[in-house]
């Protein structure tokens, strides 16, 4: 026979609490800081922390990869793009790509001698990215949380039920 639901509380939010921080969902983005030499991103989660040692793909703008990397540990990554790479139309794009190898992928596009997009200006201050399914306030997690645990209490009771009917029909 199983034990009553309740019984089984604690056991259930130890598993849901033993967990590592870093298996919570999140987003990833970037953001960009540009001069006259160089290109330099700031790739991180939605969370804030960085994109750490996440391995970056330069393609260039004759869709020959340019340049292997990955981030430092704050998530930064710079870039020089050569002049004599960009032939007779400046405004081709090269192509980067960062993958944390948990999921997480940012792919962007980077055109030089033009002007930034507003949604990449560094002047904002503010990572741009997709944010995951899990990025909701506090107590968005915490409804959630609680329709998990509602929900998986009352399958339990259903199941309990319909096996109690089910041997108490048998015993008849």
């Amino acid at each position: 026979m199983l034990p009553h639901p309740v019984h089984w509380l604690p056991a259930l939010l130890v598993l849901l609490f033993a967990g590592p921080e870093g298996a919570l969902a999140h987003g990833a983005g970037w953001q960009i800081m540009e001069n006259d030499d160089t290109v330099s991103y700031r790739f991180g989660y939605t969370d804030g922390s960085p994109m750490a040692f996440a391995e970056v793909v330069v393609t260039g703008p004759d869709g020959k990869i340019w340049q292997k990397a990955r981030t430092d540990r704050t998530g930064h990554f710079a870039f020089a793009a050569a002049p004599t790479t960009l032939g007779d139309n400046p405004t081709n794009t090269w192509r980067i790509k960062v993958a944390d190898g948990m999921g997480h992928v940012v792919q962007l596009g980077y055109q030089p001698d033009m002007a930034q997009e507003p949604d990449q200006s560094a002047s904002q201050g503010a990572m741009k990215g997709t944010a995951a399914l899990f990025d909701l306030p506090l107590w968005a997690d915490i409804l959630f949380g609680f329709s998990l645990l509602a929900n998986l209490f009352g399958g339990l009771l259903i199941w309990r039920h319909h096996a109690d009917t089910k041997r108490s029909m048998h015993e008849q």
